[in-house]
C-alpha cells in the first residue's frame, strides 16, 4: 500500500531570487524536507496502529516504512510493507475480506487459545485443535470443560471489517501542515551552509 503525493512549488521563481551557491544547495534542503515529513508520517501511521489495533505484534507496527528522497530523486515513499500489506488492507479500508478459503476466527479472549498479541496459538502448525480436550467440527473450535462444552473460534469464509483508520488522511493532513515549514526550515540550513 503506498501514497503517491505530487506537490507544486515556485521552485523556479525561487531559484532565480538565489545565489548560485544556494541554488545548489536547494535539492538537498527540498530532500531533506520530504525525509523529516516522512519520519513524521510513518510515526504518526505507527502511533495509530498501536492505539486502534487490539495488541498489534511488533512486525505489524514497523511495517510501516519509507524510503528516503534524494536530492536527485525529490521523492520520498511511505509505505506498508507487502507482508503485512495484505492483512492491514480489510481493516484499513473497511471491506469484507472474501478469503476464499476458511480462516479460524476465536470467538472468545482466552489467554490459553491466543498468544499476548490476540491471535490463535499455534495455527500455523495446525497445533490448535491437538490440545487435550479440544476438537474441531466442521465449523467450529471446541473445548470439552468441567462445565460442558465451550466454543472457541469459527470458522469464517467472510470477515466484515470495521475501518478503523484513514491511512491517507493522516499522512496527507501532516503534509499539508508541515511541508512549507520544513522546506523553510532546510532552506535556511543550507544558506547558512
Amino acid at each position: 500500500m503506498t501514497v503517491s503525493i505530487q506537490m507544486t512549488s515556485n521552485e523556479k521563481e525561487l531559484k532565480r531570487k538565489m545565489s548560485i551557491f544556494q541554488r545548489k544547495h536547494l535539492p538537498e534542503a527540498t530532500a531533506n524536507a520530504l525525509n523529516a515529513i516522512a519520519v513524521k508520517v510513518v510515526n504518526a501511521e505507527r502511533a495509530q496502529l498501536q492505539k486502534k489495533l487490539d495488541r498489534p505484534k511488533p512486525f505489524t507496527i514497523k511495517s510501516i516504512f519509507y524510503f528516503k528522497a534524494k536530492p536527485r530523486d525529490l521523492a520520498a515513499l511511505v509505505f506498508i510493507k507487502d507482508i503485512a500489506a495484505k492483512y492491514l488492507h480489510y481493516p484499513l479500508s473497511g471491506d469484507d475480506e472474501q478469503t476464499g478459503t476458511r480462516k479460524l476466527v476465536p470467538v472468545v479472549d482466552e489467554q490459553k487459545l491466543l498468544d499476548k498479541f490476540g491471535n490463535i496459538k499455534g495455527l500455523r502448525q495446525k497445533s490448535t485443535q491437538n490440545k487435550k480436550g479440544r476438537f474441531m467440527t466442521k465449523d467450529y473450535l471446541f473445548e470439552s470443560t468441567t462445565n460442558g462444552t465451550k466454543l472457541l473460534a469459527v470458522w469464517k469464509q467472510t470477515i466484515k471489517h470495521n475501518k478503523f483508520m484513514d491511512f491517507f488522511k493522516i499522512g496527507f493532513g501532516l503534509i499539508k501542515k508541515n511541508y512549507d515549514k520544513e522546506l523553510d526550515k532546510q532552506i535556511k540550513i543550507a544558506i547558512r551552509k
